[in-house]
């Protein structure tokens, strides 16, 4: 086990990376269009020894010229990781960590899971405002199979229409047009998923299930504000229909002060906070509270590319873990070492750390360009 101690932090460099999805991405029950690219603040920490830690930050240059000099252990400790100092490269620690133990880092935190870590394909999005149900169905048919075309074979569907976009049943037939789509369009052996952004009330979400019985419906994520009152009624009517859904929340903003309170009652049943905001060092430690319950870790990932690599690690040390989010993108500049995907899942490779970096051009390029950085002792 290496002294952390004497792990002395001599560079870090901010590079942003910027991918295109194969097409755009629409509204949410929310918000508007989210566009056709994505970016990642990818940051990497290098020590004396040469050893060097990558991973998802928002870390600033200000706030890394800080950090440059200091040691790996004022920021990190095992078994808990990251201190209130180190919370900000939370990611880029534990891959460097795991390399300083030449570990994978699934086997640092413990590999009480599958290395078979399997997605689902979160970019089934209400691309279909303006469209007829003759045209929304050929869009969700053309939207499932550029999944297809990716590898992902599960599918999450934005839904909640009725919200924001269209008047309210109109919205509420449209969604349930559109969940009965992706069903047929990705086939019987899918994990369909839906997703309301709060976008719907109790009663509609009742009608929806009830309307897609034959649809099998994994989970539904963010029916409603988190709510006592509405969550344990939720709960109980789908208990009383016999149906095999899952209750996912927790992704939007700060939960609620009773929020792991309705988790250990089992009203809410995957704990969704995201992964690469909160961090490892969070979710280890609430993994482990939330375990005992019975509920599932389903972080929310949306928004990043480069973050589902470590959360598969995280996926793969806890047996408890439900799907990991992820969508079609093309990935250029990208370096995985012994990574695979085989029917929708992401295989975690034995490489040390998380088994990812990027191309060295790529890295020069990026730290002379808008919002990158190197900063050195």
């Amino acid at each position: 086990m290496p002294d952390l101690h004497k792990e002395k932090i001599v560079c870090i460099e901010k590079v942003v990376m910027r991918f295109k999805r194969p097409r755009n991405i629409g509204c949410n029950a929310r918000k508007g269009n989210h566009g056709e690219s994505v970016s990642d603040p990818v940051i990497r920490v290098h020590t004396q020894s040469g050893a060097v830690g990558l991973g998802w930050s928002r870390l600033s240059q200000e706030q890394a010229t800080r950090l440059v000099g200091k040691t790996i252990g004022d920021l990190f400790a095992l078994p808990n990781g990251s201190n209130e100092h180190g919370n900000i490269i939370d990611l880029p620690l534990w891959d460097l960590v795991a390399k300083l133990n030449n570990q994978p880092l699934y086997q640092l935190l413990g590999a009480r899971g599958s290395r078979h870590v399997e997605l689902y394909d979160g970019s089934i999005y209400i691309d279909d405002i303006d469209a007829t149900d003759d045209e929304a169905v050929a869009i969700f048919h053309d939207e499932v199979k550029t999944g297809h075309d990716f590898g992902l074979k599960n599918f999450k569907i934005k839904m909640g229409r009725g919200a924001r976009w269209m008047p309210i049943q109109e919205g509420t037939d449209r969604d349930v047009l559109v969940i009965h789509t992706v069903r047929e369009a990705a086939g019987p052996d899918a994990k369909i998923l839906i997703d309301a952004n709060n976008g719907t009330t109790l009663n509609i979400a009742k009608n929806i299930l009830e309307r897609c019985e034959d649809v099998g419906i994994y989970w539904f994520e963010e029916a409603f504000p988190e709510d006592p009152a509405f969550n344990e009624a939720f709960k109980a009517f789908i208990d009383e229909k016999g149906y095999d859904t899952f209750v996912a929340d927790g992704e939007s903003g700060p939960p609620p002060p009773n929020f792991f309170d309705m988790v250990e009652k089992g009203w809410i049943n995957i704990v969704q906070q995201d992964f690469h905001s909160k961090g490892l060092t969070w979710w280890r430690e609430t993994a482990n509270i939330i375990e005992p319950w019975g509920a599932q870790c389903g972080p929310h990932t949306w928004g990043s590319v480069l973050e589902r690599y470590a959360h598969a690690h995280f996926a793969a040390s806890v047996p408890h873990f439900s799907l990991l989010e992820a969508a079609p993108v093309d990935m250029p500049g990208i370096v995985l070492d012994g990574w695979d995907l085989q029917d929708s899942c992401l295989i975690v490779p034995d490489t040390p750390g998380v088994g990812l970096d990027l191309e060295s051009e790529i890295i020069e390029e990026g730290v002379k360009a808008e919002n990158g950085f190197r900063v050195t002792d």
